[in-house]
């Protein structure tokens, strides 16, 4: 932290205090929410991914006095079937449910002539759907077995995806910060410049120039990081109000060890300004004396 033998050697006005405390709570609130959402959306790609694995459905298209006794058929071919575990039919407040995000929960589903929906679940074995589609395509014509493998993929890929993209947002900003300070070190040595060469006139080493920019800037760092995460956190924790009516982030919550990965963000910014400031003082200390 500051220390009175360093106060003079760093300017404490100019434009280079809030750039610095503003960029870096800019960067760190940026990636606090950039790493929170892609943790939040991998997990719930993963969730997806691993439940329609041992999932699959079978919908039923009948007029409504055939659909009944359909729907009876379907589920005695699904009990003699190996490898099913469960089979229910899906229900009117679990299609309303289903259907929430894109329809809102108020829409009079009631009016419309839905076919039936019967959820699979599958137990370790597995289940020969190249069989149950031939049997049901022999004795229910009007059924139509799915099991998921359509949007398993896309989501397996999406959550890839996802992942690789908040590394790339880490990294991305990483870059951006040791510009940012490297940049806003420059400009402070360069406006104290007559300070520094007075200082060198005395005896003053650079050890001691350097160490009194790193801390400065160290410490300006620190206090935008921290006001940047704060304010990334209060935006977390509104979130849930925010999408109540989404649907979809209600599913998923930040487990202990990401919110201690997200709580580190200031933390890793003060090494990205230590580093970086000293490389940046150092190199202009060489040219600029």
């Amino acid at each position: 932290m500051a220390s009175p033998d360093h106060i003079q050697v760093v300017p404490n006005t100019g434009f280079t205090v809030w750039l610095t405390t503003f960029t870096a709570g800019a960067m760190s609130f940026v990636a606090v929410i950039g790493l929170a959402f892609s943790l939040l959306c991998a997990e719930l790609s993963n969730r997806w991914g691993d439940s329609l694995k041992s999932a699959s459905s079978i919908r039923l298209s009948a007029p409504t006095d055939l659909l009944e006794k359909q729907t009876s058929i379907a589920l005695a071919i699904l009990d003699q079937t190996k490898g099913v575990g469960s089979a229910r039919l899906v229900g009117l407040q679990d299609k309303k449910k289903l259907l929430e995000p894109w329809l809102g929960f108020d829409f009079p589903l009631e009016a419309i002539e839905m076919p039936a929906l019967i959820e699979i679940q599958e137990t370790d074995v597995g289940v020969d759907y190249e069989g149950l589609r031939l049997r049901l395509s022999a004795e229910l014509p009007s059924a139509t077995l799915d099991n998921h493998s359509q949007w398993r993929q896309p989501i397996e890929v999406f959550a890839a995806l996802i992942s690789q993209l908040g590394m790339f947002t880490v990294a991305l900003l990483v870059l951006s910060s040791l510009a940012m300070v490297s940049m806003a070190a420059n400009a402070a040595l360069s406006a104290n410049i007559k300070v520094l060469r007075v200082l060198r006139l005395v005896g003053a080493f650079d050890a001691f120039i350097v160490t009194a920019f790193v801390r400065k800037f160290t410490s300006r760092v620190f206090v935008g990081s921290i006001l940047g995460t704060f304010c990334a956190g209060i935006v977390l924790v509104l979130m849930p109000d925010f999408s109540e009516n989404l649907g979809i982030l209600d599913e998923v919550n930040l487990d202990l060890i990401d919110k201690i990965w997200l709580g580190t963000v200031p933390l890793i910014f003060v090494i990205i300004s230590i580093f970086a400031t000293r490389m940046a003082v150092k190199t202009s200390l060489k040219r600029l004396m």
